[in-house]
């Protein structure tokens, strides 16, 4: 019996996805538990397997490769050897009825669908890379023209930038080239205007596109307030330069990050106030019973927030390992859906950029996010009383909450709780 193929849902709040690769071709024959099919949503590219060994059979007009489509699309079958597709069986009848004999002379056909659905059309077709995929419908380039460089023929990104890149200089040329004039005239034309700088438009990936829709909504439909607040981090500067060298000397790779030190300590002072642990739904708030902290990457695909499972429970060096990978498969475009679901509060670094104070913007579901600034060396007073001063390293903490789900007051006793925990690390190093 035929198995309807139809887009997955990728995520709790997902609608839509784009299709990435058919890594099986129509007609040929996928295991039980191989991927067929690479789908592109939630900011991140899953593999689908098959759940049984059948033969894939694609729709002939279903969406391509390329398109965005909604949740629930049928986009082909998987059928026994033997056995047709509907869509074929559909056609046989079709094409039975319009060869049979007419009752009138003069009557309609009742069909005129193709008997073979893929009449003229190179089944194989050539190969591209999701990567050059993206990159060759951002361009507006015709990549089943290209010849591959890749493996096995395979077109890649530099197989696609060098396409785009020929038909500019191409179009320049012709831009360029002086007019032609008429022997007999006798008026000089006057000389042609330069070419004119034209941005060309970018096709919004699937990514770009949750990114957008995600911010929109937050902006939209929460209540959000920021409190700021300038913190004395001269303690965790000496915790982890100290950190450092004791791996140094003992040969460990993985230090922990200021981001590993603030998802540690912000776990910890969320189970003291759950209020910021939360989510607003339509039956009111939900409290979480887990506490799993988002970290905001900086991709090539935009920005992705993979998420830390548990770190209040877990030692520096392993969130420093755990927070590493996440990382680097979120750059690499290899991170999945699960690993950036679940997360119940997100932290956001911009202090590297040298980035004093700014105003997050809260990642939904969630009900807060704090924002991390530059650390620098300023000249505090330290005892009013004397007037003693000295140099120390501070730093700006940015708390974005949404007003629906926390009061103003529960979330500065919060965020007056980071502040504690910076300035004096052993209220969380001890426990």
């Amino acid at each position: 019996m035929a198995v309807e193929i139809v887009m997955p849902k990728l995520g709790w709040t997902a609608e839509e996805a784009t299709i990435t690769e058919w890594t099986k071709k129509d007609g040929e024959l996928v295991q039980r538990g191989e991927v067929y099919l690479l789908v592109e949503g939630d900011k991140s590219v899953n593999e689908i397997e098959s759940f049984e060994t059948a033969i894939l059979r694609l729709l002939p007009d279903g969406p391509k490769v390329g398109e965005t489509v909604k949740i629930g699309t049928l986009l082909g079958y998987f059928v026994q050897p033997g056995e047709r597709a509907p869509f074929e069986a559909a056609q046989m009848m079709a094409t039975q009825a319009q060869s049979a004999p007419s009752v009138t002379a003069d009557a309609p056909s009742l069909s005129t669908v193709d008997p073979d659905p893929y009449a003229g059309r190179d089944k194989r077709g050539p190969k591209i890379s999701p990567r050059a995929l993206r990159v060759a419908n951002e361009l507006g380039v015709d990549w089943q023209k290209l010849t591959g460089s890749g493996t096995s023929g395979r077109i890649v990104e530099a197989d696609v930038q060098a396409a785009a890149a020929a038909a500019v200089a191409a179009k320049v040329a012709v831009v360029q080239a002086p007019p032609a004039q008429p022997v007999a005239a006798q008026v000089i034309a006057p000389a042609p205007a330069p070419p004119i700088a034209r941005a060309t438009p970018a096709a919004g990936n699937a990514t770009r596109k949750t990114i957008a829709q995600r911010m929109s909504q937050s902006a939209h439909t929460t209540a959000p307030v920021t409190l700021t607040t300038e913190v004395d981090a001269s303690e965790v500067f000496k915790l982890r330069e100290a950190i450092k060298g004791d791996a140094k000397r003992s040969g460990v790779s993985s230090v922990p990050s200021y981001n590993d030190i603030f998802a540690k300590l912000v776990a910890l002072a969320l189970q003291e106030h759950p209020a910021l642990n939360a989510s607003w739904t339509d039956e009111g708030v939900l409290q979480h019973a887990h506490t799993n902290i988002g970290m905001a990457v900086q991709t090539e695909r935009g920005l992705l927030v993979p998420v830390l499972r548990n770190p209040a429970a877990k030692s520096l060096t392993v969130i420093a390992t755990e927070a590493a990978q996440l990382v680097e498969r979120a750059r690499n475009g290899n991170i999945s859906g699960d690993e950036m679901r679940s997360g119940t509060f997100t932290i956001t670094n911009l202090g590297m950029y040298d980035v004093d104070g700014f105003t997050p913007i809260i990642n939904l579901p969630e009900c807060a996010i704090l924002g991390l600034g530059r650390m620098v060396a300023k000249v505090v007073v330290i005892d009013e009383a004397t007037e003693k001063t000295a140099i120390r390293k501070m730093m700006t903490l940015s708390l974005t909450f949404d007003h629906r789900v926390v009061d103003g007051a529960p979330a500065a006793q919060f965020l007056q709780r980071i502040k504690q925990f910076v300035e004096q690390p052993y209220l969380w190093l001890t426990r």
